[in-house]
């Protein structure tokens, strides 16, 4: 995940299991990669756990999808290091510079992500009302095709 040259599959900010299961069915079906983000400081609300667990049953549920887990760690330090022992593959971690280089050794050393900000990313709160237009418009942005989505 911190490799030099590595891209994240396309992200989506999901703020609970069904809209979870929602994109990766989207992307499994066009044979995309997947990568979910949490909410704004997540660590601090849903916790790190819930994420892990959020990871291990949707890779379970399906196990031919390329899927990454970015949990929003904000300054939460502490949370940061349990997030990066689990199956979550990276953190957004916006806390000072002693505890970034920190919390950037262990990330290497566990073959983990560790990002200064929340990237780029489709949220679920930003979807259309209607079902059918907010599939329409995660399947494109699951496609690369976002300019075609508004």
């Amino acid at each position: 995940m911190s490799a030099p040259g590595f891209t994240w599959p396309p992200i989506v900010t999901i703020y609970d299991l069904d809209q979870a299961r929602q994109a990766a069915t989207l992307a499994e079906k066009r044979g995309n990669g997947l990568t979910l983000l949490s909410a704004e400081n997540a660590a601090d609300s849903i916790g790190v756990g819930w994420m892990a667990m959020l990871g291990k049953n949707l890779r379970a549920e399906f196990p031919t999808l390329t899927l990454y887990l970015i949990l929003d760690c904000g300054a939460a330090g502490g949370r940061a290091m349990a997030a990066l022992r689990t199956e979550i593959d990276a953190i957004v971690f916006t806390g000072g510079p002693r505890s970034s280089l920190s919390l950037a050794d262990q990330a290497d050393d566990l073959g983990k992500g560790l990002l200064a900000e929340r990237p780029a990313a489709l949220d679920f709160l930003t979807l259309p009302a209607d079902p059918a237009r907010a599939a329409v418009t995660l399947a494109d942005w699951l496609t690369g095709d976002e300019e075609s989505s508004s």
